[in-house]
């Protein structure tokens, strides 16, 4: 990259630039730096440093910083680091992964044992300090139980009595009939239609053909 010639023999201004010249001269610089500047651009450019000590200074400070960054040479990893580096980042996501099952684990197994541990000692003191309390519950729980069970079967009975009359037999026979003649006339409809379409489409066939 050429170095620009930042002296002229015109006197230097300590102005300091508004802000619209501070923001093109950074464009500037940036373009110069990588060497793509036209003639116009130039003569902007150092029309700008001469009138300005301040935009002259900066670029001094660019030009010495793109230097050292030009002469600095690339460090590499050594060989094998991206191998190591890998390697070493899934056993550490290898050991989250354990950590986090584990303590998981240990949170269902110890809401359980709480649970049971609880439920033990409910009971316990159930039986202990409230045996009348849990007689009466045993005994109505008996008799709802005992209650519902005769309804299941008298309505168990009340329906098997009922089908075996010959009135229900002959009220399902009518429901059968009815049912088989509306699926016959479903299938006949559908088989209508689609001899209808049939022809339509070797019609337009046809047409297309021609």
């Amino acid at each position: 990259m050429d170095d620009v010639t930042i002296m002229s023999n015109q006197p230097q201004s300590n102005d300091q630039p508004n802000v619209d010249v501070q923001e093109e001269f950074g464009l500037l610089m940036s373009l110069a730096l990588d060497g793509l500047l036209d003639d116009n651009e130039q003569n902007r450019f150092q029309t700008y440093m001469d009138q300005h000590l301040s935009l002259a200074r900066q670029w001094r400070s660019w030009q010495l910083l793109d230097r050292h960054l030009t002469l600095t040479p690339a460090v590499e990893p050594k060989i094998g680091f991206l191998h190591r580096f890998g390697t070493r980042l899934e056993q550490q996501e290898r050991q989250r992964f354990v950590w986090r099952n584990l303590l998981f684990a240990t949170f269902i197994i110890l809401s359980w044992g709480g649970l049971f541990v609880g439920t033990i000692g409910l009971g316990a003191y159930v039986v202990l300090y409230q045996s009348d309390w849990l007689g009466t519950f045993v005994h109505t729980v008996a008799f709802y139980f005992d209650t519902i069970s005769r309804w299941f079967a008298t309505v168990r009975d009340a329906l098997i009595s009922l089908v075996a009359t010959p009135q229900a037999i002959g009220f399902g026979l009518a429901y059968l009939c009815a049912s088989i003649a509306l699926l016959i006339i479903w299938v006949r409809f559908l088989r209508q239609s689609t001899q209808v379409s049939e022809p339509e489409l070797v019609f337009d066939d046809l047409a297309i053909s021609n």
